[in-house]
C-alpha cells in the first residue's frame, strides 16, 4: 500500500522531498514506527536504483536477504539489529539507532557474520518443558531453555534461530540505547534501581546518565561483546 513520503515514520532517515511516494510496511515483525520498508531502504538507504520498478526486480531476482533469508517483499519491515546482505555488494549492513534517534544502515563487522542478537521481550510456557520466547523483532521460537528470561539477550545464529549466547542484563554490561535522550549511544550498566512500584525500573550508566530498562539493549558482557558498528561507518550517518 502507497503512501505520501510525509506521512512516513519519523525515524526514516530520507529526504522528505525527493520522492511523492513510500510504502507501507507489511504487518509482520517489527512496528509501522520501528522500521524501514525495504522500498525506501534500498532506494533511499543504499541507494540501489531510482525507480521503484528497479527495486522490484532486485527483489524478484532473490537477491536480497534479511536475518539470512530472502525477502522478495517491498513492503518488508526491517528494524533495529535486522541483518542485510545483497548479493551484488561485498558488504553486509545492520539496521541501528543513530544520535538523533533514526534508522540507519551501518556497515557490519565480519567477525558478527552469520549471527544476530535478539532480544527477549515475553516468555511463555507452551508444554511440558517447552518455552516459546517472543523477540523484539516479532520472531519466536519454541526453546527448552528454562534460564532464559526477559530482558535478556540471545546471540543466534541466523537463520536457523540456534541459541549459542545468552547475554544476562547485569551490572557492567555493554549496552546499546534504544530510545530516550541518549538514544544510539554505548554504555555500560553500573547499578539497576528496582523498585516494587515501578513499572519499569531505571537503570544508571558509568558514563553519568540514567535511563529506563526498556531501552536497554545488552551488545556485551564480560566474557563476550557483539562487534556493534560505531558511527561513522554508514552509509546514512551525520
Amino acid at each position: 500500500m502507497k503512501t505520501k513520503i510525509m506521512m512516513a515514520s519519523r525515524k526514516l532517515k530520507i529526504p522528505r522531498k525527493t520522492n511523492f511516494w513510500s510504502v507501507t510496511p507489511t504487518p509482520a515483525t517489527h512496528s509501522k514506527q520501528d522500521s524501514i520498508p525495504m522500498l525506501i531502504l534500498l532506494r533511499d538507504y543504499l541507494k540501489l536504483g531510482d525507480k521503484e520498478r528497479e527495486i522490484t526486480r532486485i527483489l524478484n531476482n532473490n537477491m536480497v536477504k534479511v536475518d539470512g533469508r530472502i525477502v522478495k517483499d517491498r513492503r518488508f519491515p526491517v528494524g533495529f539489529m535486522d541483518v542485510l546482505s545483497i548479493d551484488t555488494l561485498e558488504d553486509e549492513y545492520i539496521v541501528v539507532y543513530d544520535r538523533k534517534g533514526k534508522l540507519v544502515a551501518r556497515i557490519n563487522s565480519p567477525e558478527n557474520k552469520g549471527f544476530k542478537l535478539f532480544k527477549v521481550v515475553k516468555k511463555t510456557v507452551v508444554g511440558t518443558g517447552k518455552i516459546q520466547l517472543g523477540f523484539h523483532d516479532g520472531k519466536t521460537i519454541v526453546t527448552d531453555r528454562k534460564d532464559v528470561n526477559t530482558w535478556d539477550v540471545l546471540l543466534m545464529k541466523i537463520p536457523d534461530l540456534e541459541i549459542v549466547n545468552v547475554l544476562k542484563i547485569a551490572d557492567g554490561d555493554k549496552v546499546f540505547i534504544t530510545g530516550g535522550s541518549h538514544v544510539g549511544e554505548l554504555a555500560t550498566i553500573k547499578s539497576i534501581e528496582v523498585k516494587k512500584s515501578s513499572v519499569n525500573n531505571m537503570v544508571h550508566l558509568n558514563e553519568g546518565f540514567s535511563t529506563i530498562k526498556d531501552y536497554i539493549f545488552v551488545v556485551g558482557t564480560p566474557k563476550y561483546t557483539f562487534k556493534t558498528p560505531e558511527p561513522g561507518v554508514s552509509i546514512n550517518d551525520e
